[in-house]
Parts: structure tokens; C-alpha cells; sequence
């Protein structure tokens, strides 16, 4: 009985599993910082308060909040690089509680820079700039995977070929995001994940002031709650 209830969760876990997750010791580190200011939030009377602080994401299941990762990383570090090589970066959140937006193997884009040189993040091609998580409220913890990736050439990618990596996305608002090929991308690209970081955050205070107060603005295609309960 014991072994059938191993197998059993063996075989859910490996269901789950995302096919494009690199496993094993991967020879390049890859370090996200992150400068969170001291910030209060005034939403459904009540204040919610964010406590500035600078930390970083270099490995997995790091938990963050939305609001302290809201801005772009105030830097992003790859030490180990060989010498001439070029990378690409990957932000994706396969946790999004609509099919429509994100599965866990075509999840919602999050960043894109490819034809990184010098192991300086800031040399790349923004493709689609850094977009903090805004987990819905009621959708649970989300987990956010950097993927750095190794290029074998220089990417002639543009924002305008995105879409071709999303073929099942039917929402004209997020073109180029939403159900994000991202093994199609990788093995289309030629490109070797290097290093794998995560982080992990569900709902805030900042989540529910902005979708109280910009509801327009920030993926209520993914869960049209009534407002009430943005304020449970």
C-alpha cells in the first residue's frame, strides 16, 4: 500500500513538472538584487505596510512580495561565464490561474534580453521589459523561474517575433505573452539553460491597491473578482 502511495506521488509530481526546468549542477551562477523602498498602502480601510529592505534572488524558492519586486532588479549579476559567451534571460509564471493566460508548460512571459555580452545583463536586447509579479488575489503562491540561458550565436530576435512563440494566445493585449512556448524557444534558439533562480509571492497589499485603484491596468482578464473580494 505504502509503495502504491509512493508511486502515486511520484508519478503527480512528475505531472506537474515543467519539461523546460533544468535539473542537475548547472555551471553558471546568476544573481538577482532587489532595493525595495519603505512603502504604505491604503486600501479597503485598511494600511498595509511595506518595510524597505535590499536582498537577492541566486537560488530557488526564494519568497518575495509584489510590492518589494515591483521595480525592475536594481541589478542582475552572472559570475562564471566563459569567456565569449552570450546569453539570454527568461522570467516566466506558469501559475497564472487563468488557461488562457498561462499553463504550467506555455506560462506567462515576464522578461525577455537576449544577446548578452560580457556577462553584463545590461548589454542585452530588451525584448520585453521586467514585469513584476501581480498574483491575482485568491490564486495562491506563484513562483517566478529565471532561466539563463546560453546562446550558441547572436539572437536576430525582435519584439515582433514573440508572437510566434505564442500561438495559442488568444488575448491581443498580452501578444507575445500569454501560453509562452518556452521549450519551443529554447530548442528553436539553440540555447542551453546555464543557471536556474526562483522566487515565490502571492497576494500583498500592493496587489490589492492596485487592483482596487487601477483594476484597467493590471491582468483582471485573469480573474474578475467582484471588489469586495479584493478586500478579504
Amino acid at each position: 500500500m505504502l509503495s502504491s502511495l509512493i508511486t502515486i506521488t511520484t508519478l503527480l509530481a512528475l505531472s506537474n513538472a515543467q519539461s523546460w526546468v533544468p535539473s542537475g549542477d548547472l555551471p553558471v551562477d546568476f544573481t538577482l538584487t532587489f532595493s525595495a523602498p519603505e512603502m504604505v498602502y491604503d486600501v479597503c480601510n485598511r494600511n498595509f505596510t511595506q518595510s524597505a529592505r535590499t536582498f537577492t534572488v541566486a537560488t530557488t524558492g526564494v519568497a518575495v512580495t509584489p510590492g518589494e519586486t515591483a521595480n525592475d532588479p536594481t541589478a542582475m549579476t552572472i559570475t562564471g561565464a566563459s569567456s565569449g559567451d552570450m546569453f539570454t534571460i527568461l522570467m516566466v509564471d506558469p501559475d497564472t490561474p487563468s488557461a488562457n493566460v498561462g499553463t504550467t508548460e506555455k506560462p506567462l512571459l515576464h522578461m525577455i534580453i537576449t544577446n548578452i555580452t560580457n556577462a553584463d545583463p545590461s548589454t542585452g536586447a530588451v525584448l520585453d521589459p521586467y514585469r513584476g509579479p501581480m498574483p491575482p488575489p485568491c490564486s495562491g503562491d506563484h513562483t517566478y523561474h529565471y532561466l539563463l540561458l546560453r546562446q550558441t550565436a547572436a539572437l536576430s530576435l525582435t519584439v515582433d517575433d514573440l508572437p510566434t512563440y505564442t500561438p495559442d494566445c488568444s488575448l491581443a493585449n498580452l501578444a507575445g505573452r500569454c501560453l509562452f512556448e518556452v521549450a519551443n524557444f529554447i530548442s528553436s534558439n539553440q540555447l542551453t539553460p546555464v543557471c536556474y533562480v526562483t522566487m515565490v509571492a502571492a497576494t500583498d497589499g500592493y496587489v490589492r491597491y492596485n487592483y482596487v485603484n487601477d483594476r484597467g491596468r493590471f491582468f483582471i482578464f485573469q480573474r474578475r473578482l467582484p471588489s469586495s473580494k479584493h478586500c478579504t
